[in-house]
């Protein structure tokens, strides 16, 4: 006698066998998802010790090259600039997306210092140069605590983006979040009376609090 398996058992045990695939691909993805991630983070704290490097030989240099190079390290300096500003583009865009993780604020700090090492290097350059361009640090708020603040940031940013347009390789610009808890940074904050996000930096000599707008600005830079 043939017996065969009734219509509820049948149901439940092909649901059964679905719901382990599922699991299975599911675990399959997140190992993937977490392997992946684990290796960018990775790669990207190589790539950060190799730009800190980099940044502190140029230092070396600066400090013993004569008047002649002065054209060839401005370069340098402004490709350097860029690239870190385009990084911090991508950070901002993982923020804005609401991705804030871990990662993220780890990959803010480590870009909040070589920025700053950028800064004190592009001082160095400039005594070294005879001040040949204006630098513009802007000095914000990783983390505003109001949506005023937020709004406040923004449309300074914004300011600073146009300005920067305008004046092109006439001017360094270089963003620092200023409240990461950073020794280096927070010394600047110090040494430049910060106490107040935002603000900007002009020339290591001016400090702009708040909003300002693109005619303000251009009023401490160089004529």
């Amino acid at each position: 006698m043939v017996y065969k398996m009734s219509e509820k058992p049948r149901v439940f045990v092909e649901s059964l066998v679905i719901t382990l695939f599922i699991l299975m691909i599911g675990f399959s993805w997140g190992f993937y998802f977490e392997n992946f991630r684990t290796n960018k983070i990775a790669e990207s704290y190589k790539n950060y010790e190799i730009e800190a490097l980099d940044l502190k030989l140029q230092n070396y240099y600066y400090q013993i090259m004569g008047q002649s190079s002065c054209k060839e390290a401005i370069e340098q300096n402004f490709i350097f600039a860029d690239n870190l500003y385009d990084t911090g583009l991508e950070i901002e865009r993982a923020e804005e997306a609401n991705q804030i993780t871990e990662d993220i604020i780890r990959e803010k700090r480590r870009h909040a210092l070589l920025k700053t090492e950028l800064w004190l290097n592009t001082i160095l350059l400039k005594e070294k140069c005879n001040n040949p361009f204006d630098t513009v640090v802007y000095i914000f708020a990783h983390d505003p605590k109001n949506n005023a603040k937020v709004s406040e940031q923004k449309i300074l940013s914004n300011v600073l983006k146009s300005v920067k347009e305008i004046k092109g390789n006439q001017i360094i610009l270089i963003p620092i979040a200023g409240d990461m808890d950073l020794g280096t940074v927070n010394l600047q904050n110090r040494i430049y009376n910060i106490t107040y996000f935002p603000s900007i930096i002009i020339n290591e000599e001016k400090v702009l609090e708040g909003f300002h707008t693109i005619e303000e600005i251009e009023f401490y830079l160089r004529k």
